[in-house]
């Protein structure tokens, strides 16, 4: 019986080993959420939210005139999310443009202040200002 417990003795010490060096590889970094300042004044549909369009959706080609729904171009950009139903005004969390820039397909393409402004401009009534 010794001689069985003798030889098992390195295979547990081994198992043991790889056991510790594989949970002293983990490692966690905390990742602190960006802080995105909640907008107070009045939001301008012209001078707030088509920078915002004019940045990446309608200038890579994807949201112009012609191509992807919605046109973003500046000259339609305004009917083209009320006349497509994107903005819900009763819930404005809710709308299809800022569901889609916040966490959406159109995440990457958008800061999480960009979404903030969205938001924010719909709460305000998404007025063509």
């Amino acid at each position: 019986m010794k001689k069985l417990t003798s030889r098992f003795t390195p295979t547990i010490a081994i198992a043991a080993i790889a056991i510790m060096a594989l949970l002293s590889g983990c490692e966690y970094e905390f990742v602190e959420p960006e802080r995105v300042p909640v907008p107070t004044e009045e939001i301008s549909f012209a001078t707030d939210i088509m920078p915002i369009f004019n940045s990446s959706c309608n200038m890579s080609g994807c949201h112009a005139a012609g191509a992807f729904s919605p046109d973003l171009s500046p000259s339609n950009a305004y009917n083209s999310l009320t006349q497509n139903n994107l903005i819900d005004q009763n819930t404005p969390s809710n709308s299809l443009i800022y569901t889609s820039v916040s966490s959406g397909s159109m995440k990457s393409f958008a800061t999480a202040t960009d979404a903030s402004v969205i938001l924010a401009w719909i709460q305000q009534g998404a007025k063509n200002n």
